[in-house]
């Protein structure tokens, strides 16, 4: 299949760092617990300052507060995940990478881990690892669009665009139920894939669709495919 000159992989680069800094409840900066059992009110104070010093950037000191609520609760789930966070902003991904894998063996259900992973195996241009982790998701949490948004952005980035499309119409239905605001990534992700399948009349209706949520919509997708 021809691919279009537009620059598909620069584009799907933007949408997974942006995907990946964003505090709502479907990404990785989720508020929802996901501990195998509550945290000591120790462990969660010097949590929170580990929290509050990310929030800063002070990734170092983010670092350390996040360890010593880990030496305090080994078990403490949301601590890993946001060392992994953390080091994966610090552009450590090795590190995020080791730390997630602790998150995952502990809690083998944990779509924050998996998702986390997918994308820091992306970074490391692992993609076919990345898209199985995404996978993971859709099997542990089929109500959960990020699994099959993702999965849908890793296919399509791959070229695999015919098999883009069941993914990404399954996150539109599950953003669409839970009227979430991340719906105006899912369109663009659309346009792009159908913009490249060169159908016409689906690149209008979500060119249409993230105007209408004021996505912005790149100089190159303001035009139908040839």
């Amino acid at each position: 299949m021809r691919i279009s000159p537009f620059p598909l992989t620069m584009i799907f680069t933007i949408i997974t760092l942006a995907s990946f800094s964003q505090q709502t409840p479907e990404h990785i900066l989720t508020k929802a617990s996901s501990n195998i059992k509550e945290p000591s009110d120790a462990a969660k104070l010097v949590y929170n300052m580990g929290v509050d010093y990310f929030q800063e950037k002070d990734y170092p000191a983010a670092v350390r507060q996040f360890e010593r609520a880990i030496a305090l609760e080994p078990d403490y789930i949301d601590a890993y995940n946001e060392l992994g966070l953390t080091f994966y902003e610090a552009a450590s991904f090795d590190s995020a990478y080791h730390y997630l894998q602790i998150s995952l063996h502990k809690l083998p259900t944990g779509t924050t881990a998996l998702q986390n992973i997918g994308l820091v195996e992306e970074k490391r241009d692992h993609l076919p690892q990345a898209l199985e982790y995404y996978k993971k998701i859709e099997s542990v949490a089929p109500d959960n669009p990020e699994g099959y948004y993702n999965d849908a952005r890793v296919l399509a980035t791959m070229g695999r665009l015919d098999e883009s499309v069941t993914p990404v119409t399954q996150a539109e239905k599950l953003y669409a139920k839970t009227k979430s605001p991340i719906i105006g990534e899912c369109y663009l992700l659309q346009l792009i894939i159908y913009y490249n399948l060169h159908n016409k009349p689906l690149t209008k209706k979500y060119r249409d669709l993230c105007k209408k949520v004021n996505m912005d919509v790149p100089a190159e997708l303001q035009t139908d495919p040839n």
